[in-house]
């Protein structure tokens, strides 16, 4: 029954994807794997429009891996100021351009490489791992999180660090030939229909499948139309 449920969710979540996805600069064809995984590191903890607006100026500052390693902590903290948590993403950004300098501008080659220049973690590995590497790694955070919870039924929800569980069905999902747009496909989906808050359950295209909208799941919040 979980490989149908797989299956189906891949499918719908695809094919919504490409009528009602959401466009932004880091998705675009031309964006270089630089913007990507930095964009990553920007979306954390941050709705995505914020990062749509302010991705030109960061990347008009910082275009490349050698900007990045040339500056300092003081001028990346001045550019991040209006995004917010500032001194938290200026020191993670720091720490990835004092690693290009040791490694004489070479950008990380390997999840291991990223983790030597200070940006390991659950999340931005896996980022790393889909948009440098082209491996097939989930994106997720809590709102990944929610709907494949929702979906599955899989219990309350906790973090997402310490989740052996919807860590496993994050890795099941993801397995498809267009996995970077169904990364994007659930975190749309969690953004506009699958909300924290008053999921729109009645346009739900998984909800002739999802526990969830059936009132079979045994999370904390219950189904409610949309």
């Amino acid at each position: 029954m979980k490989e149908v449920m797989i299956q189906f969710l891949q499918r719908q979540l695809l094919r919504w994807f490409d009528e009602h996805g959401r466009a932004f600069p880091w998705r675009e064809p031309g964006a270089s794997k630089y913007q990507q995984i930095l964009s990553e590191i920007l979306l954390q903890r941050t709705r995505a429009e914020a990062v749509a607006r302010f991705f030109p100026i960061f990347f008009e500052r910082f275009p490349d891996w050698d900007a990045l390693a040339g500056t300092t902590m003081e001028e990346l903290e001045e550019v991040l100021r209006p995004l917010g948590l500032y001194r938290h993403r200026a020191k993670r950004l720091f720490r990835l351009g004092q690693g290009l300098k040791r490694r004489k501008g070479r950008a990380p080659g390997s999840a291991g490489e990223l983790a030597d220049a200070g940006l390991a973690g659950l999340y931005v590995t896996n980022a790393f791992e889909l948009f440098i590497l082209r491996g097939r790694r989930p994106l997720l955070d809590v709102n990944m999180s929610r709907v494949l919870r929702r979906y599955f039924g899989a219990g309350e929800f906790v973090d997402v660090r310490h989740d052996a569980v919807v860590q496993r069905l994050a890795s099941d999902v993801v397995e498809v030939r267009r996995c970077k747009e169904l990364n994007w496909a659930i975190l749309d989906f969690a953004a506009t229909v699958c909300r924290g808050r008053a999921p729109a359950c009645g346009g739900c295209v998984l909800r002739s499948m999802c526990l969830f909208c059936q009132g079979e799941g045994d999370g904390d919040d219950s189904p409610r139309q949309g």
